[in-house]
């Protein structure tokens, strides 16, 4: 669901009156006042050939491009408005407008900064209207990067500044919505129903069209289909009527996903196709990817099998998953095949900075090898993908052993970047699904590492920190500044508690995403300890009082947290558990464990895990996160 961007500004402040009566720079204001935009586009064409390097005939052009969502075109003329511009109060406007923009075409960074610079020349001028418009902005954003709380903060602030009825019915749906994305749809249809009444009051045909795709939205979650139809059908027709193209789209693909519910799969298709053209044309890259992920779902294939096969400096390794879609998107996972072939490929690399012929050859049979094994389990030749890592890719001749694998396999080598294996990991551990609202937090034995995805405009984008401990390197050092309780007490509080508060001051989304991902060594001790019945689950939920639990039982009874009771469990279902169990105690010492759980817990509380879902991948990996971002989960039409 999308909302009103911003509050209708009345420009014609902004603009310098001009003497003669016809000039088309006026034209193309009065015309964007009668919300007749293509005539507005045609005056503000003149307008510019006439006036090159007038900041009025660009601002007005630029604002009726956005009008009928024709994003890059408008983009192009703010860009020159602004350069030609001198004025701080030129400036303020021109600031909101490409704020406006980059957030219709899902640059979120670039809208906030824009709605931002806007903000304070508006707070600077004293101009209150559109001090609470960048306020109401400014809110959306951080809507879009999952902060709710803080949006709504923002959106409550706007509307305490708006003295004008009209200016209040974008904030009343911007409002609604933040309630809609909490689950509260009595709030959210009594906000929605606010912005319709004022829009319809004072004639807003446009601005009642948008809050009504966002009502019929929200009714068909509730599976109210009448009140959905009649709401999407009418709010269409508006926004149609006043040639906006950016809610054109919105209404196919809110029509789409009404389809979808009801379970008529061509006309879903009908209507999210409409929706991607119009998005693609109008450089709507973010929201056209979403779309395509949708008309992607209605052929997505339940159970599928892939074989991945990565090389790294110790040698080859290769694994082979069925992977099962959920009804609740999360995965069960079968492992098919798994298998490590050592090799010598980096050995000539730290004598003579490149590969060995003969360390090539090996690593190419070794892989060979590893593919045979992987279709002989069944795997589609098409459904195994050859990486090789980072620190491969850094090698000078490492396209000598692409060559090679390529000549004895028929697959080319994709060498990833230390960057593509974060987010290749990440991803990997969270289904599409929770892409975009989820965190992990990836406790090692040398160090851990939190992060997410962002997506902004047509790219994922990576945020992450890490802190310099894991379940050994944390031992090790509470053991080597004395007393091991108390230096891992001095540690946690005094390095680890003020990182954390600097990282989520910086990035909120690590405290306000509801979802946690929860991977590394001490999260699978932890899972394998205290919930042993669920040995076979391909995700484990836990919550805060889990790990709080079993750190003080680790502290206090070590001899019952690392024997957890078994016996009642189904004959099958007690030998797999009792086997992770000694890898566990095979893998980790009770100093480690107390190290990792601490540093768990630690992260837990500082942020606010007892408020979220937390749950742990079991089978996460690199392969898992390949398949689902680059599409290969899905099943295409020809």
């Amino acid at each position: 669901m999308r909302k009103i961007a911003f509050l209708y500004l009345a420009f014609i402040l902004f603009l310098t009156s001009l003497a003669h009566a016809l000039n088309p720079i006026d034209e193309c204001a009065n015309y964007l006042n009668a919300k007749d935009y293509v005539r507005a586009i045609q005056a503000g064409q003149e307008a510019v050939k006439l006036y090159p390097r007038s900041v009025d005939a660009y601002f007005c052009l630029g604002i009726a491009y956005y009008k009928t969502g024709q994003l890059n075109l408008a983009l192009e003329n703010f860009k020159k408005a602004e350069a030609y511009a001198v004025r701080d109060d030129d400036l303020m406007y021109i600031y909101n407008w490409l704020g406006s923009v980059y957030d219709s075409k899902g640059d979120l960074d670039n809208a906030l900064l824009y709605h931002s610079r806007s903000l304070d020349l508006a707070k600077k001028l004293g101009n209150r209207k559109l001090e609470a418009t960048q306020l109401n902005n400014i809110a959306l954003i951080f809507d879009k990067k999952g902060e709710l709380d803080k949006a709504l903060s923002y959106y409550e602030e706007s509307l305490r500044l708006q003295t004008n009825e009209l200016d209040k019915a974008p904030t009343y749906n911007n409002i609604a919505v933040i309630y809609d994305k909490k689950g509260d749809y009595t709030k959210a249809i009594e906000y929605f129903k606010k912005a319709i009444d004022i829009s319809t009051r004072y004639g807003d045909y446009h601005g009642s069209g948008i809050a009504m795709l966002n009502l019929g939205n929200t009714y068909r979650k509730l599976k109210d289909f009448d009140n959905a139809y009649f709401y999407l059908d009418e709010g269409l027709k508006r926004v149609k009527k006043v040639g906006d193209k950016y809610w054109e789209g919105v209404g196919y693909k809110n029509f789409g996903w009404y389809f979808m519910d009801k379970g008529d799969k061509k006309l879903a298709k009908d209507y999210l196709n409409k929706a991607y053209e119009i998005f693609k044309s109008i450089g709507a890259e973010a929201y056209a990817s979403q779309v395509l992920s949708d008309i992607a779902s209605l052929e997505r294939r339940r159970t599928a099998v892939y074989g991945g096969v990565e090389i790294g400096a110790k040698g080859v390794k290769a694994i082979a998953l069925e992977i099962t879609l959920r009804e609740d998107e999360l995965y069960d996972i079968n492992e098919l095949f798994r298998e490590n072939i050592n090799t010598t490929i980096i050995a000539g690399v730290k004598e003579k900075g490149e590969f060995t012929s003969e360390g090539i050859e090996e690593t190419a049979q070794a892989v060979k090898t590893l593919i045979n094994k992987m279709r002989e389990k069944g795997v589609p030749g098409n459904n195994i993908f050859l990486v090789a890592s980072s620190a491969i890719t850094a090698v000078k001749n490492k396209e000598e052993l692409s060559k090679r694998i390529e000549a004895l396999t028929g697959y080319r080598l994709l060498f990833l970047t230390a960057q593509d294996e974060v987010l290749y990991n990440i991803a990997g551990a969270l289904p599409p699904k929770y892409y975009y609202n989820s965190i992990v937090v990836d406790v090692g034995s040398g160090n851990t590492k939190i992060g997410y995805l962002e997506k902004v405009a047509d790219s994922i984008i990576v945020k992450s920190f890490e802190i310099p401990y894991g379940s050994v390197s944390l031992t090790e050092e509470a053991i080597k500044r004395g007393s091991f309780k108390k230096s891992l007490t001095e540690i946690l509080h005094r390095e680890i508690i003020p990182l954390l508060n600097r990282e989520k001051s910086k990035n909120p989304a690590y405290v306000n995403r509801k979802n946690v991902f929860l991977i590394g060594g001490a999260v699978w001790a932890l899972s394998t300890l205290q919930k042993p019945e669920q040995i076979k689950e391909s995700y484990v939920k836990l919550t805060a009082t889990d790990i709080e639990k079993f750190l003080n039982t680790i502290n206090k009874n070590p001899e019952k947290a690392l024997n957890p009771d078994i016996s009642k469990l189904k004959p099958e279902l007690k030998d797999r558990a009792q086997k992770q169990i000694e890898k566990v105690k095979d893998v980790f010492t009770q100093e480690n464990l107390i190290s990792g759980i601490s540093l768990l817990n630690t992260i837990s509380k500082e942020f606010n895990f007892g408020q979220r879902q937390l749950i742990f991948p079991r089978y996460g990996n690199w392969l898992i996160g390949y398949v689902m971002l680059n599409g290969y989960w899905i099943e295409k039409e020809k």
